[in-house]
């Protein structure tokens, strides 16, 4: 089941639309103001935001030009400025479609339908690929080229460069990576991660001392570049 985020700062349209939601068996969250949303998107991961232009604080323009540095899931405005000049700007920012106030439910659920259904199409799948062909993963066979040189993982490595590249773009913390590459039992051991990710580096980037790949993010964990093509 979807998940829908409802950035809407009217609080009676925002219950109207989750019950639309609900009744084409979609899961919702609410959002009043732009700070909301983007504390709902980093905790819980929607898989469509519907967006009020007017929301406060930020503001709609100014939420989704940073949402956009970090997701690629859908983003529809839902808004009642129906300028073209507004259309156009909105989806410029990156939003994929712009509906305007007052809208019919049928329509509004068949678009919100088709983006969930071609953003779930352009997934990537076991083939992955970053920084303009420079780094090219084929996960099921497990194989990496980066700058055309075919790299050889360990094991252990690889479950590690696994992770990070499935989750490009996200900040995992330590006890994650050591949890999903090589099992509960290493949670707790956060110092068995420093060499990996040394390795990890010497394999990987151009200069292992200044990395463009995976970045420490301090206090927290490790974070893969998106840079994705």
């Amino acid at each position: 089941m979807s998940t829908i985020l409802v950035v809407e700062d009217d609080i009676s349209l925002g219950q109207t639309i989750r019950k639309v939601l609900h009744e084409a068996d979609y899961q919702s969250l609410i959002a009043h103001t732009a700070e909301e949303g983007l504390t709902q998107v980093a905790d819980f991961e929607p898989d469509l935001i519907l967006l009020d232009v007017m929301v406060p604080n930020m503001g709609g323009w100014e939420l989704c030009r940073q949402l956009r540095q970090h997701t690629a899931v859908p983003i529809i405005f839902l808004t009642a400025l129906t300028d073209t000049q507004d259309i156009v700007y909105g989806l410029q920012l990156g939003a994929d479609d712009y509906i305007t106030k007052p809208f019919n439910n049928a329509e509004f659920l068949a678009r919100i339908e088709a983006h969930l259904r071609r953003h779930q199409k352009d997934q990537p799948g076991t083939k992955l690929t970053f920084g303009n062909g420079e780094i090219q993963i084929n996960l099921e066979n497990r194989k990496t080229i980066i700058r055309q040189k075919s790299i050889e993982f360990t094991p252990r490595e690889y479950s590690l460069w696994a992770i990070l590249i499935q989750n490009a773009g996200k900040v995992l913390t330590t006890e994650d990576l050591l949890t999903q590459a090589w099992g509960e039992e290493y949670a707790d051991v956060k110092t068995n991660i420093k060499p990996y990710i040394h390795y990890l580096r010497k394999k990987v980037e151009e200069d292992p001392a200044d990395p463009r790949w995976i970045i420490t993010v301090r206090g927290i964990g490790y974070r893969f570049n998106d840079d994705t093509t």
